[in-house]
C-alpha cells in the first residue's frame, strides 16, 4: 500500500487525503479470481469512434472480451460472476503513446522502480504505456516487464519499450549500428531526437538509421519541434512523430505525407504545459485527484514550490516562449485531426521536472479537447487511435471480441465533460479488477 505520511507543511495535502479516503494497495490485482465474468447495465464507449451502447453487457473470460452489445446480443452463461455496472461508463483503458519510466530516482532496484511508476499508470486509468525512451540502464529490465505481462496477473500497466533515444550521431555507419544494438536488446520501437540544433543527425544519417530499423522490423518515433523537420523525417521514412509541429501552421504538403504514409501524430502538450506552469504555484497541486499519489510526487512537488526556482522560470525566455509554442500546437492538431490524419494521445511523462505519470494523461485529454478535439475524437485518440499509431492494435485500444480486457470504468459520462476521465469507478487489467482508485 502506498501510504499517506504527513509532513510539516503539508497539513492541507494531508487534509484532503482524509477528506478523499483514498488507499491503493497495488501488490495484487483484485478479484474475480477466474471464470467468466459479465459487467452490465454500463454506457460502453468502445474507443472506435461509434456511438456509445446503453445498457451493455461486456463478457469478459481469460482476460479477454468475448462479447460486447445490448440486450439479447450477450447472453451469459450460467455460473458467470456479473457485477452490476449501472450508471457506469466503461471505456478502454487508456494508452499513453508516449511516456518514460526515468521519474524514480531512489536507489531502489531498477526493476522495483520501473514496476512502482507503471502501477502508478495504472491507478489512474492508463493501463498501457509506450515508452519512448527509457534510461541507459534500463532498457533490459524494461524488455523484462514487457516480457512478463505475456503471462500471469498484471497489478501494473502495460509496457512496450524503446531504449534510450538516440540522438547526435555523425555517420550512417554509426546510425546503423544503433539500430542493431537496439534490435538486439529486443526494443519494440525506435525512438530518434531530432530538436533543429547543430548536432543533430543530418538526414543522410537519420535516413541510414530508419532504414535500417525497418529492415530488422522496426518503427521510428521522432522527437522535433520544427516544420522543415517534421518534412525531412517524413521523406526519411519516420513512422511516428512523437511531439506537436511548434514553429508555424502545418501546410498541406506535410499533411499529405502524413496521411499518404499513415504517419501517427502525438501532440504531447503537458510536456509543454511543463516548461511555464511552474513559475507559480499551479492549483492542481491542491486537487484531490492529483495529490492521491503525493508519496509519488513529494520530492518534486517540493522542488517545484522553490521561490526562486518560480522565479528561475518566469525571467526564462525559452519557457515564456513554449506559452505561445503550446498555441501553435493547439492550431496544428486541430488541423491535422480535420485533415483526418491519425492522431494519438501521450504526453512524455516520467522524465524531466513536474511532468506527471498518472495526473498529466488526464490533462492532456482536457488540452485536447481546448484544442478543438470533441471528447469522442480525444478518447479515440487515447484508447483505439492510441493503440494503432503503435500497432498495438490487435490486442489494445477498443472494446471489442478477442481484445484483452483492460478498462477504465468511470462514474460519469467523459463524452459530456472530458474532465469526467477523472471520475474513476475501477481499473481492470487482463480482465481483473485493479485496487479501487475512486476519487469520489
Amino acid at each position: 500500500m502506498i501510504r499517506m505520511s504527513a509532513r510539516p507543511g503539508a497539513i492541507l495535502l494531508s487534509t484532503l487525503l482524509v477528506l478523499v479516503g483514498l488507499s491503493f494497495p497495488s501488490s495484487l490485482a483484485q478479484a474475480p479470481a477466474g471464470g467468466t465474468v459479465a459487467l452490465t447495465g454500463a454506457r460502453v464507449i468502445q474507443g472506435t469512434g461509434a456511438a456509445p451502447l446503453e445498457q451493455a453487457t461486456i463478457l469478459i473470460a481469460n482476460g479477454r472480451i468475448e462479447e460486447v452489445g445490448t440486450g439479447a446480443a450477450v447472453t451469459i452463461p450460467a455460473g458467470a460472476t456479473r457485477v452490476d455496472m449501472s450508471g457506469k461508463t466503461i471505456v478502454p483503458g487508456l494508452i499513453n503513446a508516449h511516456g518514460h519510466l526515468n521519474a524514480d530516482q531512489s536507489t531502489r532496484p531498477i526493476p522495483e522502480k520501473l514496476a512502482g511508476q507503471l502501477r502508478v499508470y495504472a491507478d489512474y486509468g492508463i493501463t498501457t504505456v509506450v515508452v519512448l525512451g527509457t534510461g541507459p540502464k534500463d532498457l533490459e529490465d524494461a524488455v523484462k516487464l514487457r516480457d512478463a505481462q505475456e503471462s500471469g496477473t498484471l497489478d501494473r500497466a502495460r509496457v512496450y519499450v524503446a531504449g534510450p533515444s538516440i540522438r547526435d550521431l555523425k555517420t550512417a555507419e554509426e546510425a546503423r549500428a544503433a539500430v542493431d544494438r537496439y534490435a538486439n536488446a529486443k526494443a519494440d520501437i525506435i525512438k530518434i531526437h531530432i530538436t533543429g540544433g547543430p548536432n543533430d543527425m543530418t538526414p543522410a544519417v537519420y535516413g541510414a538509421l530508419i532504414d535500417q530499423a525497418h529492415k530488422r522490423g522496426l518503427r521510428v518515433a521522432a522527437h522535433l519541434y520544427y516544420l522543415k523537420d517534421a518534412k525531412g523525417l517524413l521523406n526519411a521514412g519516420v513512422d511516428v512523430i512523437a511531439h506537436s509541429v511548434r514553429d508555424q501552421d502545418v501546410d498541406q504538403a506535410l499533411i499529405a505525407e502524413i496521411k499518404r504514409r499513415n504517419v501517427g501524430y502525438i501532440p504531447t502538450f503537458t510536456r509543454d504545459l511543463a516548461q511555464f506552469v511552474y513559475e507559480v504555484t499551479p492549483a492542481f497541486f491542491t486537487d484531490p485527484f492529483f495529490v492521491r499519489h503525493i508519496d509519488d510526487y513529494r520530492r518534486e512537488m517540493t522542488t517545484l514550490r522553490d521561490p526562486a526556482l518560480q522565479e528561475k522560470t518566469r525571467s526564462n525566455k525559452e519557457a515564456q516562449n513554449i506559452k505561445v509554442a503550446i498555441q501553435q500546437g493547439r492550431r496544428n492538431l486541430k488541423t491535422l485531426s480535420d485533415a483526418g490524419v491519425l492522431i494519438a494521445m501521450g504526453t512524455d511523462t516520467g522524465t524531466n521536472l513536474g511532468q506527471w505519470q498518472g495526473y498529466f494523461e488526464h490533462v492532456e485529454l482536457e488540452y485536447m479537447v481546448k484544442a478543438g478535439l470533441t471528447p469522442m475524437q480525444t478518447l479515440v485518440a487515447a484508447t483505439g487511435g492510441a493503440a494503432k499509431v503503435m500497432k498495438l492494435d490487435r490486442q489494445l485500444g477498443t472494446i471489442q471480441p478477442g481484445k484483452r480486457a483492460d478498462l477504465l470504468v468511470l462514474n460519469a459520462n467523459p463524452l459530456t465533460d472530458i474532465k469526467n476521465t477523472r471520475q474513476i469507478h475501477s481499473v481492470w487489467i487482463g480482465g481483473r479488477r485493479l485496487a479501487t482508485a475512486s476519487t469520489n
